[in-house]
């Protein structure tokens, strides 16, 4: 789905010209020269903040070359998890991108890096998802991210929820050794009472972490309102950030999480440790 906050590329300024007239790699002239790298090359570099997802069309008119040639690329880059597409059908960047420029992406905060997949996330399922820390026995949300849904929570940038009763305190814990668990719960008497009433839900959830790699929340602190949450190690080993992604039940039934958005979770969560540790 596509965000409302975007325009389409007709309206941008300049988007009536090719953004490069096409490189003569045809010549001759040098024959170690791969023109078809080249040409692949030249489509990642059409995509930007301001074009965050592209047609075929759109790319041949950007680039000045045959919309056939694109299509063969892009299908190449595609099967190879370069490019992948939205759910309007039109091609952006895909997470296997990270791997050509990690040095560079290294430097980049957490939350910029992985901005873009997971509003794509929000947008596709009309959903809300975010990235957050632990501190101080609860969790800061460092990046929201929100669709068109209805149905979200009053979350933004900045806001602090519970570790004991929020989908991302849990993907937290579930990452902790039951030692470590409780040292991270503290001794807050309310905390600790929350604690108690969801304890149950939360080891049943577990469970499907330990053999899914994410930790799916449904309903249990807002009934019709499911969540999907991953930690993310740091270098050290220890979870350093937690991704999550939720929404209204309808949108998100637990077959949803499980086979679609839990694993999309995960894919980046391994990238984001991958970044973090060719970086180190």
């Amino acid at each position: 789905m596509r965000s409302p906050d975007v325009p389409p590329i007709a309206r941008r300024a300049g988007a009536g010209r090719p953004a490069r007239p096409a490189a003569p790699y045809g010549d001759g002239q040098d024959r170690q020269f791969v023109a078809a790298l080249a040409r692949g090359l030249d489509i990642l570099g059409c995509f930007s903040a301001a074009r965050p997802s592209l047609s075929v069309t759109e790319i041949a008119h950007l680039l000045g070359i045959p919309q056939p040639t694109v299509w063969r690329l892009c299908h190449t880059m595609t099967k190879l998890g370069y490019l992948t597409t939205d759910s309007d059908d039109r091609l952006r960047p895909a997470l296997a991108v990270l791997r050509l420029g990690y040095m560079v992406l290294s430097e980049m905060k957490t939350a910029e890096l992985a901005k873009p997949y997971l509003q794509e996330l929000a947008d596709r399922y009309a959903a809300a998802s975010g990235i957050a820390v632990c501190e101080d026995n609860g969790m800061r949300l460092i990046l929201r991210c929100e669709g068109s849904s209805e149905l979200v929570l009053n979350l933004q940038t900045g806001s602090r929820v519970s570790l004991v009763t929020s989908s991302l305190g849990w993907g937290y814990l579930a990452d902790l050794s039951p030692q470590e668990r409780e040292v991270a719960l503290g001794d807050d008497e309310a905390a600790r009472k929350s604690w108690a009433a969801v304890e149950g839900s939360f080891l049943q959830a577990c469970e499907g972490y330990r053999t899914q790699g994410f930790i799916i929340n449904a309903g249990v602190f807002h009934p019709g309102y499911n969540t999907a949450a991953v930690p993310v190690r740091g270098i050290d080993g220890r979870t350093a950030f937690v991704i999550n992604c939720g929404g209204e039940s309808s949108l998100l039934p637990i077959a949803v999480l499980e086979g679609e958005v839990g694993p999309r979770l995960r894919e980046l969560a391994r990238m984001l440790e991958d970044v973090a540790e060719r970086a180190a």
